[in-house]
């Protein structure tokens, strides 16, 4: 009986001890002090500017956007083009390859980092703005 209640309190210890781990796994889009950016605010921080992001599997590249809508994808397996634009408070992308419309939400998490988040709520990429295209 002992050695069944001495498990029991290990283990509960032991779960008590990984919470804390787990909640620093989740996404800093779903953290607390991250900021979901309205439409104006993404069409602010994109239009005329370069991004450099890296996905969740660790592969990175640059996005550059122009005022006029286009959009260059550079670094990913081959360099692409296509089209960009903000519906209601979303990123949307539409690359020339492939016309499905891609829309995502970006937050602000902090220290000049943004999140692209899926419609379905799983993170696409983290970035930074690196610089500002001539216009």
């Amino acid at each position: 009986m002992r050695t069944h209640l001495a498990r029991a309190r290990f283990a509960a210890l032991a779960v008590l001890l990984v919470l804390p781990a787990c909640a620093g796994l989740q996404p800093d889009y779903k953290k607390a002090g991250a900021q979901q950016l309205n439409g104006a605010e993404v069409s602010s921080l994109l239009s005329g500017k370069t991004i450099s992001l890296s996905n969740p599997r660790g592969r990175s590249y640059t996005n550059t956007f122009t005022p006029d809508g286009r959009v260059t994808v550079s670094g990913s397996k081959a360099n692409q083009s296509g089209r960009w634009a903000v519906v209601g408070d979303r990123y949307c992308l539409t690359l020339d390859e492939d016309q499905r419309q891609q829309c995502m939400d970006i937050y602000r998490v902090g220290d000049g980092t943004y999140q692209m988040v899926n419609a379905d709520g799983t993170l696409r990429n983290t970035f930074r703005v690196q610089q500002t295209q001539a216009q």
